[in-house]
């Protein structure tokens, strides 16, 4: 019998954001968090969503230069489409998932449904890359300025980390045939790439710079609204704000995002509604953005549920 929606307990998860984002703005106050939000204008609005555009756009070269160091052969006009198709698949579902349902759209270009994977793995490793990057450097710009981490006296949490770490390297042994032969035919598909080491950083480079294009939306949103805030720790902030965005608990990290931004601007005793309008001003530039996505996705609807039968 199949699970109704309701008691399904994913399906609440995914609302503790909503309910994070009314709790905060029903403290700080909705007339304060209003006012803030009217100190931008809808020229900035639009600009930073042609910001976020151009960097999307950036991305989908780079996916296009990976396909093709996987055989997969794809022309400028339908990698540009077919990304922001997955774009907005995967900024409604939990974990960016729905980026995969590009697989679908490029199915008949596929070698296998192996290089496939393979590919958008690929993509995704180079984000995921460069956000730990920028993650692990404001991590440290913070702890310089306001010694954010306080290091615990007692070495228990040390020793449960280590015993864990050998649990976990143990299992793996006991199972390693299991293990190798599940993973080496994905492993060999994976490595099936001719990237080189030319197409390797040029793929880091336009990575970085389309990175720094949608970050750098805060930013440039935080200087129309005229908020003083140190700017450098902004940017780096915001990559903190990218990871914690892809939990489970959240769509288009609402909640997680204007609780992790508050945090910040509470570092810069900055008031928190401006961090909170901040927030929502982002996240409606972020719905503007995914319009062609969403559009391309109507004209040629796919079933996420297809995916799991393209493995």
């Amino acid at each position: 019998m199949k699970k109704k929606p309701f008691l399904n307990i994913s399906f609440w998860l995914k609302f503790l954001g909503v309910i994070l984002l009314v709790y905060l703005i029903y403290k700080v106050g909705w007339k304060e968090t209003f006012a803030s939000f009217k100190k931008v204008s809808g020229i900035h609005i639009l600009v930073s969503v042609f910001i976020l555009w151009m960097a999307y756009y950036l991305k989908s070269i780079r996916w296009r230069i990976i396909s093709n160091s996987y055989g997969i052969s794809l022309g400028s006009y339908k990698a540009s489409k077919v990304f922001f198709i997955g774009l907005f698949l995967a900024n409604i579902t939990p974990g960016r998932l729905g980026d995969f349902g590009r697989l679908l759209y490029i199915k008949d270009n596929l070698p296998t449904q192996k290089i496939g994977w393979s590919s958008l793995i690929m993509d995704r490793l180079f984000d995921l890359i460069c956000l730990l990057f920028f993650s692990f450097t404001a991590i440290l710009y913070y702890q310089f300025n306001f010694y954010i981490l306080k290091f615990p006296r007692e070495y228990e949490t040390i020793v449960y980390w280590v015993v864990g770490g050998i649990g976990l390297f143990l299992l793996l042994f006991r199972f390693k045939k299991k293990f190798k032969k599940i993973v080496k035919p994905w492993w060999e598909a994976f490595n099936s790439h001719n990237l080189g080491w030319f197409k390797t950083i040029l793929s880091f480079v336009i990575t970085c710079i389309s990175m720094i294009l949608i970050y750098g939306v805060f930013n440039y949103i935080a200087w129309a609204m005229g908020i003083e805030i140190d700017h450098l720790g902004l940017f780096l902030g915001t990559f903190i704000l990218g990871i914690l965005s892809l939990l489970p608990i959240t769509v288009l990290g609402i909640g997680v995002r204007e609780t992790s931004l508050v945090l910040i601007f509470q570092l810069y005793l900055l008031p928190a509604e401006d961090a909170i309008a901040l927030s929502l001003i982002i996240f409606l530039i972020q719905l503007i953005s995914l319009i062609p996505g969403a559009i391309w996705f109507y004209l040629s609807p796919i079933r996420l549920k297809d995916l799991k039968h393209s493995k």
